[in-house]
């Protein structure tokens, strides 16, 4: 996509949001020297791909030093100095809000700075931005484009926070995730996951305390319940079908479990809540 620069904050909105872009750019193989630059209003930039190198800027007087081999995030606030070091040529999306919405954006989506590796949800919501820009003056563009820049801001702090994550190290730990996800209403047990993945009770604990605070057998109670609420809610089924439809082999242990989270009887909650006391 060639070179973009957009002004949005005049732009009509349709919708109220608590805040607006200001502005917003494209810059392909960008490079940009910053000579003890003070920031006016706060910039989110992120450096999507680089020429090989090191990045070094002067942050508040601080070093940061950044590899150009992986995409970027940086969050300045209002007031921040740049001095930058060294640089190299990159391929920048940026956004700015005004002063007085830094706060609500950070408070919203409560964005991380730093590396991240691209994936294909960051990717999806880059397209749709850029197929945004092509029609920015269309009723409902400029609102969308808010929108589009909080998906996008929340897509890399995932990824951000991802690079934390050793899923190297416990890669197993996220095939069980995805498999109890698909597999919870089946009735399996923990050790039927163990003989699947091929680990001991003991390792699957220890793997996954590495990555929650919860146990393994609370993760898939908790889908269990989380499943039979719905049920409960939007469903006429007989209590016992909805735990058997839950996972649940003994209907009297899925109520004691139930009323243990929910403090109620299944029974209880559906009268309480469920679509019946709506009439």
């Amino acid at each position: 996509m060639p070179n973009r620069y957009l002004n949005l904050l005049e732009m009509p909105r349709l919708i109220k949001r608590p805040f607006r872009l200001r502005d917003m750019a494209w810059q392909e193989n960008h490079l940009y020297y910053s000579r003890q630059r003070v920031i006016t209003v706060p910039h989110f930039c992120c450096t999507v791909r680089a020429n090989p190198g090191i990045s070094r800027t002067l942050v508040n007087g601080e070093l940061h030093e950044t590899s150009a081999q992986q995409p970027y995030l940086s969050i300045f606030p209002a007031g921040t100095t740049l001095h930058t070091l060294s640089g190299t040529k990159h391929d920048e999306l940026y956004f700015t809000v005004p002063v007085e919405d830094f706060d609500v954006i950070m408070d919203i989506c409560k964005p991380l700075s730093g590396n991240f590796t691209m994936n294909r949800h960051i990717e999806g919501v880059m397209n749709e931005i850029f197929a945004n820009i092509e029609n920015i003056y269309l009723p409902g563009a400029a609102d969308r484009m808010d929108g589009l820049f909080l998906r996008f801001l929340e897509e890399v702090s995932l990824a951000v926070a991802a690079k934390n994550i050793d899923t190297e190290q416990d890669p197993v730990i996220y095939e069980i995730i995805s498999y109890v996800n698909s597999n919870f209403h089946k009735n399996i047990t923990l050790d039927d996951i163990c003989r699947k993945y091929s680990i001991s009770l003991r390792t699957l604990y220890r793997k996954w305390g590495k990555c929650f605070s919860h146990t393994p057998a609370d993760f898939v109670l908790q889908k269990r319940l989380d499943y039979a609420e719905k049920m409960l809610l939007f469903t006429d089924l007989p209590i016992k079908t909805v735990a058997l439809n839950s996972g649940f082999n003994n209907p009297f242990y899925f109520s004691q479990c139930f009323h243990r989270v929910y403090k109620q009887s299944p029974g209880q909650y559906r009268a309480n809540h469920g679509k019946k006391a709506e009439t």
